[in-house]
């Protein structure tokens, strides 16, 4: 049986190092990935490539995209630490993409200065600094900016159950981490929970080797049928 637990308490390891890996890997496609897409878009559909050649547009439209990107990732990460379970996820974005809009609009405005220097032709496209044309543009730039942070924020957290901005969850210990009292059952769950019966140990210590509650193990017990089976009555503690 110890070492049958053994195996199990590996399994359960490589589920939580499959989880990080997972967590990073999309870390990775949302702050690099999807900033470079944008920025391509950007490239092949803007009118950056006519003033600037192809590989001077490239290099400035990623800079306008990726360090922004990260700028606003950084203040929604802050937010959501000290908003805690308070607020929903959507409006920890958008919090966040609005604390990050002075800091995003002091790098848009060093970046444009040095590009300006280097292709003229841009002034053509840039309005005058603090002008009428220059506060809309830039309110416009911030409404689409949020709303597209917002979107990419919900859609990545409900589809690829991403929890980078997500509300954290009750702090457990490294070893129960993945496996709390409402956790979906796995088949090797259900496995180990048959063979923990067959031993004959009563509902309150598998529910401690499992880490789970008592009312769990009895639910799935009852579920799985083997209350009044063979491998023995777990009704008693």
């Amino acid at each position: 049986m110890a070492d049958y637990i053994g195996y199990g308490g590996q399994r359960m390891e490589l589920v939580a190092h499959w989880r990080l890996s997972k967590q990073a890997l999309i870390d990775i496609v949302f702050f690099c990935g999807v900033p470079i897409v944008l920025a391509m878009l950007s490239v092949i559909l803007g009118p950056y490539a006519a003033m600037m050649g192809g590989a001077g547009a490239t290099l400035y439209v990623l800079s306008l995209a990726i360090v922004p990107w990260c700028l606003t990732g950084l203040a929604t990460q802050l937010v959501s630490k000290a908003a805690g379970r308070r607020l929903p996820l959507w409006l920890v974005a958008a919090i966040g993409a609005i604390v990050s809009g002075p800091f995003v609009s002091l790098y848009v405005f060093f970046v444009n200065s040095i590009a300006s220097d280097v292709w003229p032709a841009m002034n053509a496209l840039l309005p005058a600094t603090f002008s009428a044309g220059h506060i809309k543009s830039a309110a416009l730039s911030e409404r689409r900016a949020i709303v597209l942070w917002i979107a990419f924020v919900v859609i990545f957290h409900e589809t690829l159950g991403w929890t980078r901005f997500a509300a954290p969850t009750r702090e457990t210990g490294r070893e129960d981490r993945f496996q709390l009292s409402g956790a979906e059952w796995t088949a090797e769950d259900d496995v180990l929970l048959r063979f923990l019966i067959g031993s004959g140990k009563p509902p309150r210590v598998i529910a401690l080797e499992m880490k789970r509650t008592v009312g769990g193990i009895r639910a799935r017990t009852a579920k799985l049928g083997l209350r009044n089976n063979r491998l023995g009555n777990t009704s008693a503690d």
